[in-house]
């Protein structure tokens, strides 16, 4: 249950800082990269919390 809890909690952090990224790259274009770079960092840290979940 905490496993399914935290994946979801990944992938709204990483929307949230993947929509950072684009509203940074429609202002100045400065920083999108390592906003982009967290953003698939949490969405990796919630795949694994998304498998985890799913094993019995």
């Amino acid at each position: 249950m905490n496993s399914a809890v935290l994946s979801l909690w990944s992938a709204y952090w990483a929307a949230i800082f993947a929509q950072v990224a684009y509203l940074r790259a429609l202002d100045d274009g400065m920083g999108v990269g390592a906003f982009a770079w967290i953003s698939q960092g949490f969405l990796a840290v919630g795949f694994v919390f998304f498998l985890l979940a799913k094993l019995p």
